[in-house]
């Protein structure tokens, strides 16, 4: 008998606003995140949602952003969670108004340049390495080379 794969799946979003900046959302401080650390708008995927209007709404939903899905970026499975978390990052840019309204999952909200990467304490490495991953990605679109 074949035992399938039961999971949670995520999706965070690496957004872009028209200065070439991304957006960090800090995580309160608790057990569970330590002192801290920060993360991309987004979060667990709903029953019904469907993979791209779930990012939408979770992202609307942390910031008050409005965004356009460019491309995923990066996948990553982490967390001792049963079942286990499996999530999807994608390039986003903003769109229209990027005042940030936070939710209260979080208690600051950031803008910050590429170049810094190094400095962010992450929630985990899966953050980092997406938001590697989508720097990569504009630099190939904006130069059309790989």
């Amino acid at each position: 008998m074949t035992t399938h794969l039961k999971c949670n799946v995520g999706e965070y979003g690496v957004i872009v606003n028209g200065e070439g900046r991304f957006l960090i959302l800090r995580l309160p401080q608790n057990e569970e995140f330590g002192t801290g650390m920060w993360m991309l708008p987004g979060g667990r995927l709903e029953s019904d949602d469907q993979p791209e209007e779930g990012l939408l709404r979770e992202v609307k939903e942390e910031t008050g952003l409005e965004v356009d899905i460019v491309a995923p970026v990066h996948t990553a499975r982490w967390g001792i969670e049963d079942p286990p978390k499996y999530t999807i990052f994608y390039l986003c840019r903003a769109v229209g108004e990027t005042d940030i309204r936070i939710s209260d999952e979080h208690t600051e909200a950031r803008w910050v340049g590429f170049d810094g990467l190094s400095e962010i304490v992450w929630l985990n490495d899966a953050f980092r390495t997406a938001v590697e991953s989508a720097a990569h990605m504009l630099k190939v679109l904006s130069h059309g080379t790989g």
